[in-house]
């Protein structure tokens, strides 16, 4: 059952897109401490325990990250805006754009491979900020029967988060040499647009994952006629 906080909307609302952005947005906030009844962990931070990038290669960048204990801060002040969605019949879709002032990452990482002209060999801590984010999601549903009632099930999580502005700041990127750590940071943030549209759509993949099952442990927890007003 949703707490008696979270607003609902009803799915035959004809502006059921306008009530989702307004809920949804609201919700954010009122779940940033996490709720153990519905299996939402605290949003602010958000943790994940690892993200392993795998070996990225696109244009300069060659290399395999792995990022450890990962914070995110910032993420429940976005704004939701332009939904699409339809919870009726056989349909079950939710495409809608959050914008977010700015997402704070602080991780252990690792990283080996090259990146721009650089031989990269680092491990240690990293906190990197993201500016302005336009994010545009896509989730699809399908439903299931337990217990004689109706389920929602994310099936696909499509993530794409793009930031206007990238400040990153990784220490001992060049292991055991300070000073060259910092000449590459310095280069990295001077061609940070171009670093992250390489490295962003392996970063958006894992998050998808992420939010795809974020979602599933309310969905299993909450019937649908439980999630909507009539």
């Amino acid at each position: 059952m949703l707490p008696p906080y979270i607003e609902k909307c009803s799915k035959s609302d004809p502006n059921l897109n306008k009530c989702l952005d307004r809920r949804a947005t609201d919700a954010a906030v009122k779940l940033r401490d996490g709720n153990k009844d519905l299996g939402i962990v605290p949003l602010e931070p958000f943790i994940i325990t690892k993200v392993d990038l795998g070996n990225v290669t696109s244009g300069a960048v060659s290399i395999h990250q792995i990022y450890e204990n990962m914070k995110l801060f910032g993420m429940t002040n976005s704004t939701m805006t332009d939904s699409d969605a339809n919870f009726s019949g056989d349909q079950c879709y939710w495409k809608y754009t959050c914008l977010t002032p700015a997402v704070r990452m602080e991780s252990d990482y690792s990283m080996k491979g090259r990146l721009l002209l650089f031989p990269i060999n680092g491990y240690g801590k990293c906190t990197n900020y993201l500016y302005d984010i336009e994010g545009r999601y896509e989730a699809t549903c399908e439903r299931y029967t337990k217990k004689n009632k109706t389920f929602f099930r994310v099936s696909d999580f499509k993530f794409q988060m793009k930031p206007k502005r990238i400040v990153f700041d990784f220490e001992n990127i060049i292991d055991g040499n300070e000073q060259l750590s910092k000449e590459v940071v310095k280069t990295l943030n001077e061609n940070a647009e171009s670093v992250y549209e390489d490295v962003g759509p392996a970063f958006n993949e894992v998050m998808g994952t992420v939010w795809k099952q974020t979602l599933n442990q309310v969905f299993n927890r909450v019937p649908e006629e439980e999630l909507f007003l009539p």
